[in-house]
């Protein structure tokens, strides 16, 4: 995996847990897959991240997520969080699941 790739998963991780944290949430990363993407004019990597949000605030916390991480400012050096989408997954006494989907592109 590239360095920069690392770099864009973390910083949106960083941003989820931010969003989550006031609500006593946890995030607990389930799994993590990136490939790379390119248009006509731009390139950069599509990012899929299954995750978790356990806790008491839980359903809370990922109603904020799913409101706020489209519109949150993602600081990556070299690259811009074009797009970021959070896709609700199952929920348990535990938590809830989620998959966020982020378009990073390189600046």
């Amino acid at each position: 995996m590239r360095p920069q790739t690392d770099r864009a998963q973390a910083a949106i991780l960083r941003a989820v847990a931010a969003i989550a944290a006031p609500f006593g949430a946890r995030v607990v990363i389930e799994e993590l897959r990136v490939r790379d993407w390119a248009s006509l004019t731009l390139t950069g990597t599509r990012h899929e991240l299954d995750v978790r949000l356990d806790g008491v605030g839980a359903a809370a916390a990922l109603a904020a997520v799913g409101e706020r991480l489209a519109h949150e400012t993602i600081s990556i050096a070299g690259q811009i969080v074009a797009e970021a989408v959070v896709e609700p997954g199952t929920a348990d006494d535990e938590g809830v699941a989620m998959t966020i989907c982020a378009l990073v592109i390189n600046d």
